[in-house]
């Protein structure tokens, strides 16, 4: 009796074992447009904000970057993650020029009702929700000495794309910088398509496009010298 209780033991846990070293699925790789803007509130809007202060989770952040190797945490599945090969190339997370065609939308953005607060254009793998990468966001805008807004992007991948935004705001009505008034929105997303985010004091505008993965581009340009292997994904090798 004691030994198959042992063996059923063994066997279950072999099994929890195998399941956890199942590797993570291989990356997408998509390029992000994400603007974020202030929108002055109606005078006939009838509804009062509560400072309540959203904490942000800066465990495992990602600022960007650029062209410099992305700054991360020490420790963590995040840090992991994006040291591997398929980031040697430093494309990920590296803030880009924002292409014309996304500059000519936002200029129609009014800029006295509607001030830019926040505006970048990034590439970057996009996984698994439990290995999602959190971008940090913080405008150049200045409120009571701090940046006006300041928050994470979120995205992974499933059946569909999904992101998760986290913000603190502080108003121009707030007598600190702790009076926050904070909100969180998440939305399931298709690529190629534009997404708005409305709140009555800020807005969001999303674009997600699909790129080539920078290991399928350095295989078609590299051929491996002195016998030595090609790039693997870090995404065959368990974290």
């Amino acid at each position: 009796m004691i030994i198959r209780l042992l063996l059923i033991f063994i066997t279950i846990s072999s099994s929890a074992f195998a399941e956890d070293e199942t590797p993570v699925k291989e990356a997408r790789w998509y390029k992000i447009n994400l603007t974020l803007f202030q929108q002055k509130p109606d005078s006939h809007l009838d509804e009062s904000f509560k400072f309540t202060p959203l904490p942000l989770n800066m465990a495992d952040v990602i600022e960007l970057k650029s062209a410099r190797p992305l700054p991360l945490a020490n420790s963590g599945m995040n840090a992991s993650l994006a040291f591997h090969h398929e980031n040697a190339n430093n494309l990920a997370f590296t803030e880009q020029t924002i292409d014309q065609d996304w500059a000519d939308k936002m200029s129609k953005l009014d800029p006295v009702n509607q001030p830019i607060l926040y505006n970048a254009q990034w590439q970057q793998p996009v996984y698994d929700q439990k290995h999602s990468l959190p971008i940090y966001i913080e405008s150049s805008i200045q409120q009571l000495g701090v940046p006006q807004l300041k928050g994470l992007f979120y995205l992974h991948v499933s059946r569909y794309l999904h992101s998760k935004i986290d913000l603190q705001f502080i108003p121009e009505n707030a007598n600190t910088p702790t009076q926050l008034i904070s909100f969180q929105e998440s939305r399931r997303m298709r690529s190629k398509e534009i997404h708005y985010i409305d709140h009555p004091l800020v807005g969001a505008i999303i674009r997600i496009l699909p790129v080539e993965h920078p290991l399928k581009l350095k295989e078609q340009q590299n051929v491996p010298q002195n016998n030595q292997p090609a790039l693997d994904s870090a995404l065959n090798v368990r974290l």
